[in-house]
């Protein structure tokens, strides 16, 4: 009887240990980001995730955008945030790496399936870590009304000169050939980031980034004159047109042609534009036509984080070809991860770009001190296409300010 019972109470005490340690292993998991518009789609995403993995449940909070890094740098900065989080890229991403606020993702994430030019927006310069897997890329397009072109007998051009005919063809039919206007400086810069790299080359990139050139480099110079090439294609009063005045003369039809992003896509299209995508001309027949692309951000957890473990087996997830493929279907983004495909055509052609992708080079190598490329960059577009700067002035303030930059 004794022994009956002192069974019975071991029985209790392990079966009590189990439901603790069950309880233990089903760990919440806290996810934050900017990206309100995902929600649903995150959640799809996560669901997922958690059919293979029952004893862990993330938890995905959206912050408002512009204020996204405040809130997320003050939490780490506490020693609390999220578990995992979405981090923005390049110099964004070292704000909150360099602190030690992020977990180093090498060797404990198989980041083999992502290109070395997405890990570059992830990994810290100082110490040459992976902070975050990267995910999806934006890239550099021109848009073209389809209507426009085939009204005009205008077969897409594939080389600058073929660009400037069908624009020359174009203005003497009364058609505005580009909406890009100059008034944001931003908008100016997506713009070289269409044109510019077929003129200064594959190469160019890591010569300038290396030391061993810098923008007085004549292919630099060189590219920005082609750029002021367009002067004579672009909206009456360009001066003044902003990003919204540019959106609104393409989906209005009164020009036949758009320069920017990749995250154009999905509003042309619901504005119902009969539209198409090509990348920047190239310099010469059979040039390689190369778009230059940006890593919008990744997935990183944090170094504090009490649920560690837990935390990066979601992020070795988001390193998946599965998980890649899910987000390229629900959020049409381009994804960093190798292999995946898109049923849609106009994804589809973006993902087939990428075979000649060249970083959008501001971006993503010269925005970590200030005055920033981009900063020096815009301001020499503007001044380029207000007559006056010259092309080799911009581009010897832009390699004097870059150099003197901290």
């Amino acid at each position: 009887m004794k022994k009956t019972k002192a069974f019975a109470a071991r029985a209790l005490i392990v079966g009590a240990a189990m439901a603790i340690t069950g309880s233990a292993l089903a760990q919440e998991l806290s996810f934050w980001s900017w990206r309100q518009e995902d929600v649903q789609a995150y959640n799809e995403m996560i669901a997922e995730f958690e059919k293979t993995h029952p004893d862990i449940k993330v938890t995905f909070t959206a912050h408002e955008a512009k204020s996204y890094n405040t809130i997320l740098t003050t939490a780490l900065a506490g020693g609390e945030g999220p578990d995992i989080m979405h981090t923005r890229s390049y110099g964004s991403l070292e704000t909150i790496a360099k602190p030690g606020y992020l977990e180093p993702l090498d060797g404990k994430v198989d980041l083999s399936l992502i290109s070395p030019t997405s890990l570059r927006g992830t990994t810290l310069r100082a110490d040459g870590h992976v902070y975050a897997v990267p995910f999806a890329t934006q890239t550099i397009l021109v848009y073209y009304n389809k209507d426009i072109f085939d009204a005009n007998g205008i077969t897409p051009p594939a080389t600058w000169d073929e660009f400037k005919a069908a624009a020359d063809k174009l203005k003497a039919a009364g058609i505005t050939p580009l909406a890009n206007g100059t008034k944001d400086g931003w908008t100016v810069e997506v713009m070289s980031g269409a044109f510019m790299p077929n003129f200064y080359g594959e190469s160019f990139f890591d010569e300038v980034t290396s030391g061993s050139t810098d923008f007085e480099d004549p292919r630099y110079v060189g590219a920005l004159e082609k750029m002021l090439e367009l002067k004579d294609y672009l909206p009456a009063g360009y001066q003044a047109v902003d990003y919204a005045t540019m959106k609104q003369l393409f989906m209005a039809g009164q020009a036949a042609m758009f320069v920017g992003g990749s995250w154009e896509i999905n509003g042309f299209k619901d504005a119902g534009i009969n539209f198409d995508i090509m990348p920047g001309p190239a310099a010469e027949p059979g040039g390689v036509r190369m778009v230059a692309d940006f890593l919008d951000g990744g997935y990183g957890v944090n170094a504090a984080s009490p649920n560690k473990e837990a935390a990066l087996e979601f992020i070795r997830f988001t390193a998946t070809k599965q998980f890649g493929q899910m987000l390229t279907d629900k959020l049409g983004n381009v994804s960093t991860i190798a292999g995946v495909t898109s049923s849609d055509p106009m994804l589809s052609k973006v993902i087939a770009f990428h075979e000649h992708e060249t970083p959008y080079i501001m971006l993503v190598a010269f925005r970590f001190k200030k005055p920033t490329g981009s900063t020096l960059l815009q301001n020499g577009l503007q001044e380029l296409y207000a007559g006056t700067k010259t092309p080799a002035e911009v581009a010897k303030e832009v390699s004097d300010g870059i150099k003197a930059a901290e």
